[in-house]
């Protein structure tokens, strides 16, 4: 399964929450409204290392791409 970083820049997310419509299981919005990752265990933070399938590497791939504001990066790690 990909290893990924996915990081979310909460100075360039302006909540429009797409991401949430592409990668639900991923991403919630904070109390200042700004886009965050979800773990693996549930917590929540602007940078998370998660293990995913394939079709959830393509959904936060998506997430990233439908970003307005592109706030969202996703890099494969080893």
């Amino acid at each position: 399964m990909p290893k990924l970083k996915v990081t979310v820049d909460p100075d360039l997310c302006i909540a429009a929450a797409a991401c949430m419509g592409s990668a639900p299981k991923f991403f919630r919005m904070d109390d200042d409204n700004r886009a965050v990752v979800v773990g693996a265990d549930g917590s929540e933070a602007f940078v998370q290392i998660r293990e995913v399938t394939d079709a959830e590497k393509a959904a936060l791939l998506e997430a990233a791409g439908s970003c307005p504001t592109t706030a969202i990066v996703v890099e494969e790690i080893s």
